[in-house]
């Protein structure tokens, strides 16, 4: 049967790609696993293996179509969802603040920390609330979230149409919840903002502008096209139906309750 192998992907758009994957490899000591030059494309991961999706860093290309690229060039900086594990998250931040990168320890939140990049991005760091082994450096890219008007219909969305498996946190809120289809793969984590979370009201109005945006998460299929007519079948509504790329793979978009677009591939 046709399904969703893996969250394979979750992209990062940079102003210089050279400049992004200096930053990611020498200061955070992120691994390089893929590179395809011609079309810009670079995957990078805590690890050079894994289940666990890549991080792709994209410079938005003319190339890409006018909707593509204006998107592309609106998403710079705007990255607040991305999630790495750590097993030790203290010194994990101190190893980043040598090789300067201005990372944090959330003063409210003591297993989270944060770091900006060279573009304003912000990618999190977590340390789960049990830990067998304390050991310093980024395990696995964690999560990715994606702002949504109702959180419980996004997962039942994920759930019942995507197949996903619902995972609750230990020591987190007993309501928040992520969705995975590997044990060890990156998991997609509904955020649904409300007025009450922020001090500054435009930050809400910040996160409440992404719903329905391109999310940049990549799903990979083995069968792309029987996929698609099964996600169909259960009333998933597509943006784009299943073609091929000038990579070689095929690919189509569809979108969730909110409207925020996900791809998903099959690599020929």
């Amino acid at each position: 049967m046709a399904k969703l192998e893996s969250v394979e992907n979750v992209g990062v758009m940079v102003r210089s790609l050279k400049n992004a994957k200096q930053f990611y490899t020498r200061k955070v000591g992120l691994a390089l696993r893929d590179e395809m030059k011609k079309f810009g494309y670079l995957a990078l991961g805590a690890t050079k293996g894994g289940q666990d999706a890549d991080l792709n860093l994209w410079q938005p290309d003319p190339s890409w179509g006018a909707e593509m690229y204006e998107a592309g060039l609106k998403d710079i900086g705007g990255v607040t969802g991305i999630g790495f594990m750590t097993s030790n998250l203290t010194k994990t931040v101190d190893a980043l603040k040598r090789r300067g990168v201005d990372a944090t320890v959330d003063t409210d939140s003591p297993r989270f920390g944060r770091f900006p990049d060279p573009d304003g991005n912000v990618l999190f760091i977590v340390e789960p609330a049990k830990v067998k082994v304390k050991r310093a450096g980024l395990s696995m890219l964690a999560f990715v979230t994606v702002a949504s008007r109702d959180r419980k219909k996004a997962g039942a969305f994920f759930t019942k149409a995507l197949g996903m498996k619902a995972l609750r946190m230990p020591g987190e809120d007993p309501n928040f919840l992520s969705y995975q289809l590997q044990p060890k793969g990156t998991s997609i984590s509904p955020f649904q903002p409300t007025r009450e979370m922020y001090t500054n009201p435009a930050d809400y109005d910040t996160d409440m502008a992404h719903i329905g945006e391109m999310t940049s998460i990549g799903f990979a299929t083995r069968d792309i096209y029987g996929l698609q007519e099964s996600l169909m079948s259960k009333g998933v509504r597509f943006k784009t139906k299943a073609e091929k790329t000038d990579w070689g793979g095929i690919q189509a978009r569809f979108l969730d309750p909110d409207d925020n677009v996900y791809a998903v591939v099959q690599n020929d």
